[in-house]
């Protein structure tokens, strides 16, 4: 029984100071309903748990705001919509429609995609090109738009794909005979990209160095004053004009006799003709090694090491002319368990960006106001444990008896 009491009360104790946390951070105030993200800042980042699990978003009477966590991808792929000026729009004697638009920029395209009004009937399609506007080139003939039906919307985007050209201009027959027109709302092209993640820049490592002429190698101790959780790590070299040598990312290590010893995390080649970026994912890591092998050569001269971190943010739904903050630190809390994680495609991509100011201290006495009504409280839950332990050791004494 005395076990059992032990045991309850560091459950209750323990439950009651995992839900402390460390820090706060007010949220930007906002004017309109909506999902907003929650810029993280590295700042917040390093001082969150390594599981990102200890930050909640509270309102003005200390409950939870259901949130998501979203990071910025290194890439993403996007298209974009580039409308064509329509040149021309005329009626052939045979019931054809014509529509040529100009490719001002002769750009290298592939496509062609107009926006049409919905219809239900077939339609056939060519497609010819042309540089002087007199002479013109089959590119693709016989397309078929068969049907338009644009769900939820009276319009619908078909394209027109066929090899790459580069055209001045560009002639779109639709074979009407046997029917009414079709509504050609827009034409214009899909054009690919690719769209670099937004990065932040934590504060400058502290950099030791040390060139060792036994080695012919240079060790840089590079320190962070928090946890920095990088994503990208460049590097940047003075002189020599021109080098090319093999490094290593590593971490110092010491075995059990004492010696000295550099765990290799990453390979990398330092040279003059690139960039010098390395990349990570959430690196952890406060203190590193770089171990760069000059063979032969002098030691590279002013070398300068930064880091950068993908944006975070914490992406919720906020009421107008109320207050938020974010409260963070506790290595022990488990992630919460939202419903809005569920529905994460069906918030906006163009939710706007807040951010969060002055990270301060939280001091106990203002997290945990202890009252006669909390008192209370704990002293009932702590009754009831102790009632359920002794009937627990009631009734396991009982069947040991009967035995």
């Amino acid at each position: 029984m005395k076990k059992l009491v032990i045991v309850i009360g560091f459950l209750f104790i323990n439950n009651l100071f995992s839900q402390e946390y460390i820090w706060k951070s007010e949220i930007e105030k906002i004017n309109s309903d909506n999902f907003y993200k929650i810029e993280l800042t590295p700042q917040i980042i390093s001082k969150l748990n390594t599981q990102f699990s200890d930050v909640r978003i509270k309102n003005n009477k200390g409950s939870d705001i259901p949130y998501f966590i979203e990071k910025e991808s290194f890439s993403v792929t996007k298209r974009v919509f580039k409308e064509y000026q329509i040149k021309e729009k005329i009626k052939w004697k045979n019931g054809a429609t014509v529509l040529v638009v100009e490719n001002k920029n002769k750009d290298t395209i592939n496509n062609i995609q107009l926006q049409i009004k919905n219809f239900d009937v077939r339609k056939h399609l060519e497609l010819a090109g042309s540089d002087d506007y007199e002479n013109w080139y089959t590119i693709k003939e016989n397309y078929v738009f068969r049907t338009a039906n644009g769900f939820n919307t009276t319009s619908e985007v078909k394209s027109l794909n066929f090899p790459y050209t580069d055209y001045k201009y560009y002639r779109i027959i639709i074979y009407d005979c046997f029917s009414l027109p079709i509504n050609v709302l827009k034409i214009g092209y899909y054009d690919t990209y690719q769209e670099l993640g937004k990065f932040k820049k934590l504060d400058t490592p502290v950099l030791t160095r040390f060139d060792s002429t036994e080695t012919k190698q240079t060790y840089i101790n590079v320190k962070f004053n928090e946890v920095p959780y990088f994503d990208k790590l460049t590097i940047k070299v003075d002189k020599p004009t021109y080098y090319y040598r093999n490094a290593k990312i590593c971490f110092k290590r010491e075995d059990k006799k004492g010696r000295i010893y550099y765990e290799v995390e990453k390979h990398i080649n330092i040279n003059s003709n690139s960039e010098l970026t390395f990349y990570f994912s959430d690196f952890r890591h406060k203190e590193l090694y770089i171990v760069i092998d000059n063979e032969d050569n002098p030691p590279l001269e002013n070398i300068r090491i930064n880091a950068y971190q993908l944006n975070r943010y914490l992406v919720t739904r906020l009421e107008k002319n109320k207050n938020y903050e974010l409260v963070f630190g506790n290595e022990n809390i488990q992630r919460p368990n939202y419903d809005i994680e569920y529905f994460k495609n069906r918030v906006g991509k163009d939710t706007k960006t807040i951010i969060t100011q002055n990270i301060t201290a939280i001091k106990y006495k203002e997290k945990k106001k202890i009252t006669t009504s909390t008192l209370w409280m704990w002293g009932s839950i702590g009754l009831v444990a102790l009632l359920l332990g002794y009937m627990s050791y009631k009734m396991i004494t009982e069947m040991e008896r009967s035995k």
